[in-house]
């Protein structure tokens, strides 16, 4: 049994994830990907096809992202996290 323990960049990646795309977190999300996959791959809808639906997807929630002006509440969780980290500077 291994125990894996994030870093302090890991845990700023993941708030900022759930703090703006919360849907990249949610399997159902991979899921529907990989499904998109297999029809492409079965011929059952074309590779431009898929890449249209991802590429929505992707505008979307990158246009929804530029307008949350949510920084501010981000830069603090980033520093409540940093408390748990050592620093590896030295004073």
């Amino acid at each position: 049994t291994q125990v894996l323990t994030p870093t302090l960049m890991g845990e700023m990646i993941y708030d900022v994830v759930d703090a703006a795309i919360k849907p990249l977190l949610n399997p159902a999300l991979t899921a529907s990907w990989e499904k998109g996959l297999t029809q492409v791959a079965d011929g059952r809808i074309t590779s431009e096809e898929y890449m249209e639906k991802l590429r929505d997807f992707v505008v979307r929630r990158t246009n929804y992202v530029k307008q949350m002006n949510n920084h501010g509440n981000l830069y603090a969780q980033f520093r409540e996290a940093e408390t748990n980290y050592k620093s590896g500077k030295k004073g």
